[in-house]
């Protein structure tokens, strides 16, 4: 596997917000300054065609509607986003509002599938979807990737619960929401990732969503298996 950090920041930093690329055609969420984000790193966008959404929050997939019309305008026309049911009207709806009078023809034109089951196959990983603890909002997920004797993990907007409890414990690397220095019911902090890392030694966790006060406070760690990336980092190179 590839992987390679496309935002690692929340809304207000300087880093883009929290996205992630497998293999340069896998996307984790699609949020507002991905695309340029992602031309900016010299990655083609046309490339990416499979997209997907852990929940509907404006810093998750305010950017796809770009991504769409850029698709269109390509001879790679296959697009796959992974979400939930009434994901897909709000995904059309936005859409629509960004571009009234060119939605239809690049809906049209694209090979768009949506895809809602909560188990699949994406070339050679088996994916999982499952629910973590986002607040009010629901319904919010993480994804776990698996491939030969790799496991990675992301858990999306969260705050600390029992799936996040699984995931650290089969993940070999975990991407992990640590937006604040101290978790709440919604978002992880650096105190959690601390207590995932000192519990499960052997795994890796890569934190992000991250805000300033928090990037510094985590800079600060001497924890081996704790990584604080930066945007266009590499986690892994693939083999």
């Amino acid at each position: 596997m590839k992987l390679q950090i496309i935002g690692s920041g929340g809304m207000w930093h300087k880093e883009n917000s929290a996205s992630y690329l497998i293999d340069d055609h896998i996307l984790i969420d699609m949020p507002n300054g991905s695309c340029k984000n992602l031309y900016n790193l010299g990655i083609k966008v046309e490339k990416i065609d499979n997209v997907l959404i852990t929940h509907f929050h404006g810093d998750h997939f305010f950017d796809i509607p770009f991504y769409l019309l850029k698709k269109s305008k390509e001879d790679e026309l296959d697009v796959n986003i992974y979400c939930t049911k009434p994901g897909k009207k709000k995904i059309e709806t936005l859409f629509k509002l960004g571009f009234p009078t060119a939605s239809k023809k690049v809906l049209n034109r694209l090979q768009l599938k949506y895809n809602f089951i909560a188990n699949f196959t994406i070339n050679n990983y088996e994916v999982s979807r499952v629910k973590v603890s986002h607040g009010d909002f629901k319904p919010a997920y993480g994804y776990i990737f698996k491939s030969n004797n790799l496991t990675v993990g992301f858990t999306g907007d969260t705050g600390y619960c029992d799936t996040i409890d699984y995931m650290a414990s089969i993940c070999d690397y975990l991407i992990c929401d640590c937006s604040f220095i101290l978790g709440n019911e919604s978002h992880m902090g650096i105190d959690d990732i601390k207590k995932l890392a000192t519990k499960y030694p052997d795994h890796k966790f890569v934190t992000s969503h991250m805000f300033s006060e928090t990037i510094k406070e985590a800079k600060k760690l001497k924890i081996k298996n704790i990584i604080v990336p930066n945007d266009g980092d590499y986690i892994l190179k693939g083999e």
